[in-house]
């Protein structure tokens, strides 16, 4: 039912005049900035993430993976930084809301922050968002996905 709530606003927007598209436009970067702000992270550092998991599309979703919603939250972080609780199937959905999705994502991003930060620089450490901790601190990187992130969060306006 959720799904097609967020697919109807979706679908609405598309159809919306010029102004009104401005203003639908911004509710991603409140949402950015008030997430980034509560998790000391910077905004355009989000935004990076958002862009290159999702292009900016909350109901994207990831059955590899599993993962959803606009930073590509996984059920287990979803239920270990954003509070979430059920099945795999239930905090899949509910990650597809960007409130949620955002609070499980950005926390995840602060605690690698704190694990990683004075360690060695962002474009480095981001990359433990998308290999997971495990591998990442086996010795993985994908400096693709570095460059992605770091590249949309260069396109950041405040």
């Amino acid at each position: 039912m959720m799904l097609w709530v967020i697919l109807a606003v979706l679908g609405a927007v598309l159809f919306m005049g010029p102004k009104a598209k401005a203003q639908a436009a911004g509710w991603l970067e409140r949402f950015i900035e008030k997430w980034a702000k509560f998790n000391s992270l910077d905004p355009a550092l989000v935004y990076g993430v958002v862009m290159t998991e999702s292009s900016g599309n909350p109901t994207a979703t990831n059955p590899s993976d599993p993962s959803s919603g606009l930073m590509g939250v996984t059920p287990l972080i979803g239920r270990a930084y954003g509070g979430l609780s059920g099945s795999d199937l239930d905090v899949l959905s509910a990650l597809l809301l960007p409130e949620n999705n955002l609070k499980a994502g950005c926390g995840f991003l602060a605690h690698l922050k704190k694990l990683y930060g004075n360690k060695m620089p962002v474009s480095t450490w981001v990359q433990a968002y998308n290999l997971g901790q495990t591998k990442f601190n086996a010795g993985a990187r994908v400096p693709e996905y570095s460059a992605k992130v770091m590249g949309f969060a260069a396109q950041w306006e405040t």
